[in-house]
This record gives structure tokens, C-alpha cells and sequence, in this order.
């Protein structure tokens, strides 16, 4: 391809993994990742193999940033294998806090090959000490936006070292994220409620609730909340749909619905367009009232995860969660089902200041929810965030790796690593093996077949030096 002098030839966005026996994922839990090693019963194991084969996406970031350097003339590929960046100008490495050991190991090698490296990524942003020193820079805050407003040559990337800070940009002044381009060798799955191909996409930025003592999605995105224009949004996902025959969307908003005009807009913008798409959001119960609730199922929500923790209101309180009280959660969340849409409730087991009696009344609350699915997870005192130095002094391991969210890794004073584990395969155990959840399992699956057989445009090719410039 034609380059001016001294610009980039070739850039490789390395988005490597450890060898796990479960899902690795970069993009959940605020862009830091999670490990989904459920617990070690029957139902735990067999969900980890499920998920580990049915669920699979890079980080938004990745991809927009992929796309942001295309633009601007670079040759770009996404791979997870290290030895594609061998012959890179700059390697960009996809950073997170479950796949952090072998990054470095993976900076350190391509160091030693004489390569530029940087890493990217909330993961790197809040700890660059262990980039920098393997051989990296780290560029600090979202990626894409640096990339967006900063023109760089080889010359100049050489001389990078240290943290570099990204600037701002708008959301709508990016250019779609590079899906053609990961999607020839990695394409994005959800394959639990069908067979039907997904893509992440965002409408918003930034979240402002009190549950970022212990939540790492303000450290990148801020705690105030940016917004796409609605109208383009539904331009991507029409976009999509047209180029790669796509119709079901997984929206990565950290709370979707934080603003009720804007997804109300959101609703008007597909009616208009006479489209018809699928999506899974994960949002807050107090953002899904009726009027949004209903305008949602009626342009294509199949899915809500939500977000319910525990039942316990002081065990929330002392961990700086607070939701709508018990007696509406499932007010609500009845009402949502009654409109078609399935949802997964999420809960965490582990909270500092929970009891075997506390985490097992959260486990029962669960099954009487009795939803779609059902997510149990373990607190986790992640870097960046106030819980972390509150409980630093007390954690048992030094190894990011560790801190996958379903593995206690601090000495908490009620319960013992291997009690959390117990609980966890109690949870899945009990939760999963119910006639009554099968049914509700059953009934979400079929309104979401049902909803992505709508009709959608036959994929066309796109270019492999193909621009996409936001609408």
C-alpha cells in the first residue's frame, strides 16, 4: 500500500491470551477482563466449558482503535498470536488485568526482537509501572482517542517511552470499529440463545454511579457520561447489517439506559429507519422503567442484564452498592419479562462484610427471581479503584492472572477462599438444576430465535483496505 515517508507500514494490535480451561475475556469488567472459572461442581464445570466455546469477543477499544489507525493511511491487522507482530513497525499490545503475566512476557519477547511496543488498554492505563519496565509505553485513556488526535510517524512512535496521555475526541468523530478486519480470523460470538453472529457495539461512555468503589469503568471512561448520537448508532447497526449480514448487537455501554431521552431517541431512530435488529444490553433496574421497557422490546431487546448483587441491603451498603429495594427489583423484573426480553441477573457472592447465611439468602433470592440466567461472581478489590487500597494490605496474591472475579483473593474475615468456592458451586448447582429455570432458559432461547430469524440483508464482501468513516 502507498505510504508517505516516514509514516507507519505496518501496525499489529496484539490481543494475546493465556492457555486457560475457561473463557478468557478482555472486554467485560470495565475493559480490565474477567476469567469465567465458575467453581468446581458439576453445573459450574459444565457452564465453563459452554461459555469457553460459545462466548468470544476482543475489546471495543481494540477495535476501534484497529480502525482509527486505518484511517489514517496505517496498515493494520488484529491478531492474537504473537509471532504476527515479528515484522510489525509497532505493536500495540491489548492489555487487562486476567491476561496481564503473559503480556509482559509477550512485550519482553518482542522487545527483544527489536519491535516498538505499546500497550493499551484501562488495564495498562492504571498500572503502566510492569509495561514500562518490560519495554512498552503505555498510552493512558482511551486509545482510539489518541490515535483520533495525534498523528504519528515511525520516527516519532521510535522516541515514545513512558506513559502518553490521550487527549479527547468525540465519540461520533470515530470511524466504525474495524469488525471487517477481525472478522475474517476472529469473528465475535454468543451462540448460548443461537447460532446467529453478533457484533459489540456502544451508544454511551462513562458511568456515574456510586458502585465505582469496587467497579473499574470510570477509571477509563470517566464517571460522566458521553453519548453517540442516536441517529448514528443505528447507522452502524444498519451498516453492519448491510456489509456483513449482522442483526444482533451487544450493546457495552457500562449502565445502557443511564439516559432516558437519549435511549427513548435511540427507539425512535430504529422505528424510523424501518429496520430490524436484535440487542442485549446490561443496565440498572431503576433505568427500565415501563414506557422504556416497552419501547425497547418493541425495536429489538431480547436481553437485560442487570445487575442485582445481593439481597442483603447492609452487606451492599457496607460495599458502597446501593439498587431499588427487594419488592421492586422483581416488580420490575417481571414486568420486563412479561414483554418478551429474558434477563440475567447478576450477583456477587464474597462481599467483604458477607456470611455463609448472607451469600446462601442471595443464592435463594436468586432462584425465586428464578431468570433466564443467572450470573454469580466473587468481589474483587481491583487496582484503581478505593476498595483496592482499602484491602491491598490484605490480599493473598500478587498474581494478576488471579483476580478473574470468581476467585477471592484477598483474607476476608468471614470466609475462606475455599468457602467462596463452595458457595460458588452451590449457587450454579442449585440455581441451574431446576425445572422451573429450564422452562424460563426454554422461553428466552425461543423469543430469541424468533427474533434474529427477521429478515436482514445478505452479507456483501468489504474491502480489505476498506475506510470506515463515521455517518
Amino acid at each position: 500500500m502507498f505510504c508517505r515517508r516516514g509514516w507507519l507500514v505496518k501496525i499489529v494490535v496484539l490481543d494475546a491470551y493465556p492457555k486457560r480451561h475457561y473463557r478468557i475475556s478482555k472486554d467485560t469488567n470495565g475493559g480490565f477482563g474477567t476469567g469465567n472459572d465458575y467453581g468446581e461442581s458439576l453445573v459450574a464445570r459444565t457452564l465453563r466449558w459452554l461459555i469457553a466455546r460459545n462466548i468470544d469477543w476482543p475489546p471495543l477499544y481494540a477495535a476501534y482503535t484497529a480502525s482509527v489507525l486505518r484511517s489514517k493511511g496505517h496498515d493494520v491487522e488484529y491478531s492474537r498470536d504473537a509471532a504476527r507482530a515479528r515484522d510489525a513497525d509497532l505493536c500495540l499490545v491489548v492489555s487487562s488485568i486476567v491476561a496481564h503475566e503473559t503480556d509482559i512476557d509477550a512485550i519482553k519477547e518482542l522487545r527483544r526482537q527489536g519491535r516498538v511496543v505499546g500497550a493499551i488498554g484501562p488495564f495498562a492505563s492504571t498500572r503502566p509501572a510492569p509495561y514500562i519496565d518490560a519495554g512498552a509505553f503505555v498510552i493512558a485513556g482511551e486509545p482510539e482517542m489518541f490515535f483520533q488526535t495525534t498523528a504519528i510517524d515511525k520516527e516519532g512512535v521510535a522516541k515514545y517511552s513512558g506513559v502518553v496521555a490521550a487527549k479527547t475526541a468525540e465519540l461520533d468523530e470515530l470511524p466504525y470499529p474495524a469488525w471487517d478486519l477481525i472478522y475474517r480470523t476472529y469473528p465475535p460470538k454468543f451462540t448460548l440463545l443461537g447460532s446467529k453472529p453478533v457484533l459489540p457495539i456502544a451508544a454511551t461512555r462513562g458511568c456515574p454511579y456510586s458502585c465505582f468503589h469496587y467497579c473499574v469503568y470510570p477509571l477509563q471512561q470517566g464517571r460522566k457520561v458521553r453519548k453517540r448520537d442516536p441517529a448514528k448508532i443505528v447507522a452502524e447497526m444498519a451498516y453492519w447489517q448491510d456489509t456483513l449480514g449482522i442483526s444482533c448487537f451487544i450493546f457495552r455501554d457500562p449502565v445502557f439506559s443511564v439516559d432516558r431521552r437519549h435511549t427513548l431517541a435511540f427507539c425512535n431512530e430504529i422505528e424510523k429507519s424501518g429496520r430490524n435488529f436484535s440487542f442485549i444490553v446490561e443496565t440498572h433496574l431503576n433505568n427500565l422503567d415501563e414506557e422504556v421497557a416497552r419501547r425497547l422490546a418493541r425495536t429489538g431487546l431480547v436481553m437485560a442484564k442487570v445487575g442485582v448483587e445481593s439481597v442483603d441491603p447492609k452487606v451492599m451498603g457496607d460495599a458502597k452498592r446501593f439498587s431499588i429495594p427487594i419488592d421492586e427489583q422483581k416488580k420490575r423484573i417481571r414486568f420486563v419479562e412479561s414483554l418478551g426480553i429474558g434477563v440475567t441477573a447478576m450477583f456477587i457472592l464474597g462481599f467483604p462484610t458477607d456470611t455463609r447465611a448472607s451469600a446462601r439468602a442471595t443464592i435463594a433470592y436468586a432462584k425465586r427471581l428464578n431468570t433466564a440466567f443467572a450470573q454469580f461472581s466473587v468481589f474483587t478489590p481491583l487496582p484503581g479503584t478505593p476498595a483496592f487500597g482499602e484491602f491491598e494490605p490484605l490480599l493473598e496474591t500478587n498474581r494478576m492472572e488471579d483476580f478473574t472475579l470468581w476467585h477471592l483473593v484477598f483474607r476476608h474475615k468471614n470466609l475462606s477462599a475455599s468457602d467462596v468456592r463452595g458457595l460458588l458451586g452451590e449457587a450454579f448447582n442449585q440455581y441451574y438444576l431446576r425445572p422451573s429455570w429450564a422452562w424460563k432458559y426454554a422461553t428466552a432461547r425461543l423469543r430469541f430465535r424468533r427474533m434474529t430469524k427477521k429478515s436482514a440483508p445478505a452479507p456483501v464482501a468489504v474491502a480489505a483496505d476498506s475506510q470506515l468513516a463515521a455517518q
